[in-house]
């Protein structure tokens, strides 16, 4: 009878957890098997008032940095059932998805304060045959962040944050905080400290044009990459170029079009590249640099 209670008890617990998945994508296929259809209904006009935040991650031999940053995102304020989490693994050679996996079952397999899903994605998209070509490199990071988001972003999901796994630290309630600046795409200011004691800004890609660097633009080709020196500001400050350390984007943002562009837009790509698109399809692109957060 206590054996039968125990196995009875064990499937409840189970039932109830949260999503759990891992993904390996390949590019073609032999399975011809018939995929049963399913139908829903969703009414997206009757929304919970609730505030569901999507993080997106792209790794590539990071196993060393991935405790700390699952330790970070446990230990924010916000409500881990309100979290879910989008893993991209691309071109790995160490033990990260080993590591991935380790830690994503001792988080979802816990009593208590699992995250709402995590889903973990391994695709290479061939990072290693790239040699000293930064833009050809930026290109390739936007595609995976476009694939990474393509086959995450759902429908419940209200903020779509792009967080570095090399992040030493941040501030416990930085998803309400950035939240209740209410703009269209918010980030921090990443900074990072040297062995030597001193703190320098880290994330360059957030960015503000200057007089210099608008008239410049005049000059040259719109597929022409630019790079110049920005205003410096320590209020809140509206941004032309944003990088992908910390980047907090209303889920509408992505969902009405703005991606990354592998391609030059506007002088830009990659996370540059979007913000500059987002602007020009009339969304809101701030930072604030008096909220710091620390890189390793």
């Amino acid at each position: 009878m206590g054996m039968l209670l125990f196995v009875w008890i064990v499937c409840i617990y189970r039932l109830t957890q949260p999503s759990l998945h891992y993904h390996a994508v390949q590019t073609r296929t032999t399975n011809h098997t018939k995929l049963l259809r399913t139908h829903n209904y969703i009414n997206l006009n009757d929304r919970e008032t609730l505030q569901h935040v999507l993080v997106l991650t792209h790794l590539q031999n990071d196993e060393m940095y991935l405790e700390n940053y699952f330790k970070l995102l446990d230990k924010s304020s916000y409500a881990n059932k309100l979290i879910s989490i989008g893993l991209l693994v691309s071109d790995s050679t160490d033990t990260t998805l080993t590591t991935v996996y380790q830690q994503v079952d001792r988080l979802q397999n816990r009593w208590r304060n699992q995250f709402h899903s995590i889903d973990v994605y391994q695709k290479d998209f061939g990072f290693h045959t790239i040699v000293d070509l930064d833009t050809k490199r930026s290109a390739t990071l936007a595609k995976a962040k476009n694939f990474l988001l393509s086959t995450t972003l759902k429908e419940y999901h209200d903020w779509v944050v792009w967080v570095d796994v090399k992040l030493h630290s941040y501030p416990k309630n930085i998803f309400n905080d950035l939240m209740s600046v209410d703009v269209d795409i918010i980030v921090p200011n990443c900074l990072k400290k040297r062995d030597d004691g001193i703190v320098q800004g880290y994330d360059m890609n957030n960015w503000q044009e200057s007089d210099q660097s608008l008239r410049y633009q005049q000059k040259v080709p719109l597929n022409q990459l630019v790079d110049m020196t920005t205003v410096i500001n320590y209020d809140k400050v509206p941004l032309d170029g944003v990088g992908a350390t910390f980047t907090m984007v209303k889920a509408t943002v992505h969902r009405e079009g703005a991606v990354f562009p592998p391609f030059v837009y506007q002088h830009e790509l990659d996370t540059e590249g979007f913000a500059k698109m987002a602007k020009s399809m009339g969304f809101s692109v701030y930072g604030i640099p008096a909220y710091t957060i620390y890189h390793f």
